[in-house]
């Protein structure tokens, strides 16, 4: 193996890796924070519960991500949902029905609104879902915009409107 053959790799791996280093550096701490926020949010959201006390208290956590007047508006002539205590109902209620799906979250755009107390997230919400007997797996990706606020501690959800794309 020759030195140029070692080299080449190797330049191309570490300006990989600085191209990815500088893209993270470019966000602010609030934006890297809104991004976590989301993450954190999917992984509840993806986090299996027993019945009962565990159940509830895992709607609980998810509601923690969302304002106490939280509106999540689906379109498609579904009335909107309205309130954090509404949404830890669904959560609880519908459960075992969710459990068999997995959300990914992509293409997550985050712009903060003048003043650093509310930020415009745009972003693609995946629900997977496999199928047992072939494995296959089967992904229903919507477009969403997401308004948060930061007020008293972390980022919070305020409000989920699906945005209507060209089908």
């Amino acid at each position: 193996m020759t030195a140029r053959q070692v080299v080449r790799p190797t330049v191309l791996v570490l300006l990989a890796v600085l191209a990815v280093v500088v893209w993270r550096g470019r966000m602010t701490d609030e934006e890297r924070a809104i991004r976590d926020r989301l993450s954190a949010l999917r992984g509840e959201v993806n986090a299996s519960a027993a019945d009962g006390l565990a159940n509830v208290t895992r709607a609980a956590r998810i509601g923690g991500y969302f304002t106490d007047e939280a509106v999540v508006d689906l379109g498609e002539g579904a009335p909107p949902i309205r309130g954090r205590d509404t949404l830890m109902g669904m959560a609880a209620r519908l459960q075992p029905r969710t459990a068999a799906f997995r959300m990914d979250l992509d293409d997550v755009s985050v712009e903060l609104v003048p003043g650093g107390e509310a930020a415009d997230v745009i972003l693609t919400a995946s629900f997977v879902s496999s199928s047992v007997a072939t494995g296959e797996e089967s992904r229903d990706a919507r477009e969403f915009a997401l308004v948060l606020v930061k007020s008293d501690g972390p980022w919070r959800i305020s409000r989920i409107t699906a945005i209507d794309t060209f089908r």
